[in-house]
């Protein structure tokens, strides 16, 4: 008894003297360099903000995310989950729950990218705990900064870690699936007979892998989309991604440490695009092959797990030699950029970022010497991004867009009247399976109708 009173007394001692050092820190980390991401910052004091709840969950997360030693602390975590493994040896269940590659965050004032999805108004939008703002109120916020899509937004994840590779489960959630339809039949609703839509949908790799020892710990993805076939409207063309994708399970069509295809499988679900189309699509040896080297992606610094960092990606791109420009939008102010943009092909963590230099502007374009009167909008989460490049050949103009980014404020107008004000006639909803089983995601896609 008298030990278990020694016990508590040293621990609540030990906590005492890390939170009063927590506390006096003032040089407190603004990125986690162990978990390639941005850390939480200090949020700003409101009466509106105390009353909705929301400076006390932005401050717990503040707090949490700065601890001192929180890298360590960290690791310890990661290390105690792995001497837990109940499923045999080189098996894990990792659960992530954390922000994981998000844009820096910038003081106020200053340029900066969503942290959050926003409202597509340019109205601030709410934090991970709440919910998309339904307000229509034009507010000047802050330009975002078109350069830092870190990947898809830090919805809850579960991982297999499977000898060496990261397999991301999928638990389907019908209501999300609706949602996802009602989205796109309004879509086609708003738009118009005019234009033609396309739905595109890239699954996990858990899919693809043989899990027959772990069955039931992964729904069908095949059987979601099946599902979702029932509820598009008919005029929508649903491009069957696991059928082109199940043809080539044994390639390297999915990273190990990230959770996207590789340009690999980009490049199949593009040939699964054209095949819908009745058009030919080109051969890989017609693009020009770059090896980016050795790739450490999203799912290993979600896991933080050891047997991928011993086996990291391979990362290839597959430049089009068609001439084109490429441009990026910071509102409407455009700047000319690379498809493949090599300015971050020397971080082994961000090495996905090369692909349409990041991805994250309000909106960007292609334009080539195809004059042949074709133009497309993608709106993609940043599976999107190693897709469109495969897309350059076939069209006059194409359009890319990312509801996390994109701002009916900054613009001045809606997707719907983007569209008609640019000739588009064609728009593909390239989004990957979670996200389309998210409904916060979804809420950013509607939005910005």
């Amino acid at each position: 008894m008298k030990k278990l009173k020694l016990d508590t007394i040293f621990f609540i001692l030990f906590i005492s003297v890390l939170g009063l050092a927590n506390i006096f820190n003032s040089n407190k980390p603004i990125v986690s360099k162990l978990e390639n991401r941005a850390l939480k910052a200090m949020p700003q004091f409101s009466l509106s903000s105390i009353i909705q709840g929301e400076y006390q969950r932005d401050f717990e997360e503040y707090y949490s995310d700065t601890f001192i030693s929180r890298d360590d602390l960290v690791k310890i975590s990661k290390a105690v989950s792995k001497a837990m493994e109940f499923l045999g040896p080189d098996i894990t269940i990792v659960k992530s729950v954390e922000d994981v590659q998000l844009p820096l965050q910038t003081p106020a004032g200053e340029d900066k990218t969503p942290s959050a999805l926003p409202d597509n108004t340019g109205i601030p939008p709410e934090t991970e705990a709440g919910t998309p703002s339904e307000s229509n109120t034009e507010v000047s916020t802050p330009t975002p900064t078109p350069e830092k899509d870190f990947g898809d937004e830090p919805n809850v994840g579960y991982w297999m870690v499977v000898d060496g590779k990261a397999v991301q489960l999928f638990k389907f959630n019908k209501e999300n699936f609706d949602y996802y339809a009602d989205v796109l039949n309004k879509y086609r609703k708003a738009l118009g007979n005019g234009v033609k839509i396309y739905s595109m949908i890239p699954p996990t790799n858990g899919e693809f892998l043989q899990l027959k020892k772990y069955k039931g710990i992964t729904d069908s993805q095949n059987d979601a989309l099946d599902y979702l076939k029932s509820k598009l409207d008919d005029s929508i063309s649903t491009v069957d991604l696991f059928a082109a994708l199940n043809n080539h399970k044994d390639e390297y069509i999915y990273f190990r440490t990230d959770h996207h295809w590789t340009a690999l499988g980009a490049y199949y679900g593009y040939n699964a695009f054209m095949e819908i189309k009745g058009e030919s699509p080109y051969s890989l040896d017609q693009y020009e092959k770059i090896d980016l080297g050795d790739f450490l992606g999203s799912s290993y610094t979600k896991t933080l797990d050891k047997s991928l960092e011993k086996n990291p990606d391979n990362i290839v791109a597959y430049k089009p030699l068609i001439n084109h420009v490429f441009t990026i939008y910071k509102g409407n102010e455009g700047t000319q950029a690379d498809i493949i943009d090599f300015k971050y092909a020397d971080d082994i963590s961000k090495k996905y970022l090369v692909f349409l230099s990041s991805g994250g502007a309000t909106w960007s374009k292609v334009e080539t010497d195809i004059k042949n009167g074709k133009k497309i909008m993608v709106v993609k989460d940043s599976f999107g991004n190693m897709l469109v490049p495969f897309l350059v050949p076939h069209y006059e103009e194409i359009y890319v867009v990312d509801s996390r980014f994109y701002s009916k404020y900054l613009t001045g107008k809606n997707i719907v009247e983007f569209v008609k004000d640019n000739g588009i006639n064609e728009v593909l909803f390239c989004i990957y399976m979670e996200d389309v089983n998210w409904h916060k995601f979804m809420s950013g896609v509607e939005n910005m109708l």
